[in-house]
Formats: C-alpha cells, sequence, structure tokens
C-alpha cells in the first residue's frame, strides 16, 4: 500500500490527495487545539492542516488536524 504523506497539507488538499491517490482507505478526522488557539475566532483567517498521519486500523487513517493562523502573502507585520 503506498500511502502519500499528508503532513502539513491544508485539510481539504489532504483529504483530495487521499482521495487521488486510490489508496481506500477511510479518513478519520481528530483535531488538536493547542493552548494559543483559544483567542482564534471563527473566520478569523484560520486553516486547518494535518500535523500527524497513521493508519490505526485495517482501511482506516487517522489524520490529527490542528489549526494554524493563515497570513495572506502580501501580510505585512
Amino acid at each position: 500500500m503506498n500511502i502519500p504523506d499528508l503532513v502539513g497539507l491544508r485539510l481539504e488538499d489532504a483529504l483530495q490527495v487521499l482521495e487521488r491517490s486510490g489508496v481506500g482507505v477511510i479518513p478519520r478526522i481528530v483535531k488538536y487545539f493547542p493552548p494559543a488557539s483559544k483567542g482564534f475566532k471563527e473566520n478569523s483567517n484560520i486553516e486547518e492542516r494535518v500535523i500527524r498521519q497513521r493508519i490505526v486500523e485495517d482501511g482506516q487513517m487517522e489524520l490529527v488536524v490542528s489549526i494554524f493562523r493563515y497570513y495572506p502573502l502580501d501580510f505585512q507585520s
């Protein structure tokens, strides 16, 4: 079984890659919320990214997802 590396990808991109790969595993999403995420507001430039992946059962893949603050390319600090 040739499973693609999904770590670092946005969740929606990772799910598309997994589907296109034809591996035939069912993703199980586990959300991780770091302490720093308490100040994040809904729809405030955040994105979910895969931070860990592993096969947990026959035919299932666990994707641990965390939220990150997204800054557009034209952002200046």
